[in-house]
């Protein structure tokens, strides 16, 4: 008997957890629908389970509260995924700091971030609008994703500016500066209402960010 109980709850746990991740991914994509169509302010948690097709209860369970459901979907869209794998450590990052050539490197970077942007830009304008309500917890979301992208700016451009020789005059914290504004998903956002799409915005970030490296004047 003992063997007979042990098999089930083996079999049960996998199941259980299998049950756990479908649910949280429900949620998710539930809440991202709604705070993009609608806004952060007018989204309940009342309306995410109804989209989920599960309780509040189960809600607040799989991931949390209103402003928690907001800052996992804005990692999961900045990410790609729900996996707890920082995007300087993704193979796309790995890929960039192990190519030799400057030019391909920019290249592949230009992707990785535009890819970013792809999936974030909408979330984004969902917080700026959340943080401009005044409330200190999103506000201080807002905040922490402005400085994010600053140290992702960094991480890129220190690791661009490593494959050649840089130029005499070369600003490496103006280069920053400069990346962490054309990083700005609603650069993205704004270029994809002209009519770009992203094979075009990715040739336009590359060729920002090579001027950047050849450290030339505006």
């Amino acid at each position: 008997m003992t063997g007979v109980n042990g098999g089930s709850r083996a079999y049960s746990s996998p199941l259980r957890r299998r049950m756990a991740r479908e649910t949280r991914a429900a949620v998710l994509r539930a809440a991202h629908d709604l705070f993009v169509r609608q806004g952060y302010g007018a989204t309940t948690v009342e309306q995410v389970a109804a989209a989920a097709g599960v309780s509040k209860p189960t809600v607040f369970t799989a991931v949390g509260n209103k402003p928690t459901l907001l800052k996992v979907v804005r990692d999961v869209a900045m990410a790609g995924d729900d996996e707890p794998v920082a995007l300087n450590d993704r193979p796309t990052a790995d890929a960039v700091r192990a190519e030799p050539d400057q030019d391909r490197a920019v290249t592949l970077a230009a992707a990785a971030i535009i890819g970013v942007s792809r999936r974030y830009a909408a979330v984004d304008a969902v917080l700026r609008g959340a943080a401009a309500s005044g409330e200190e917890g999103l506000r201080e979301l807002w905040e922490a994703a402005e400085a994010q992208r600053l140290v992702g700016a960094r991480m890129w451009m220190t690791t661009l500016a490593a494959k050649r020789t840089p130029p005499a005059g070369f600003d490496l914290d103006a280069a920053v500066d400069e990346l962490w504004l054309y990083m700005a998903p609603d650069q993205y956002a704004r270029l994809t209402s002209r009519g770009w799409d992203d094979a075009r915005i990715e040739a336009w970030f590359a060729g920002r960010v090579r001027h950047l490296l050849r450290g030339s004047a505006p």
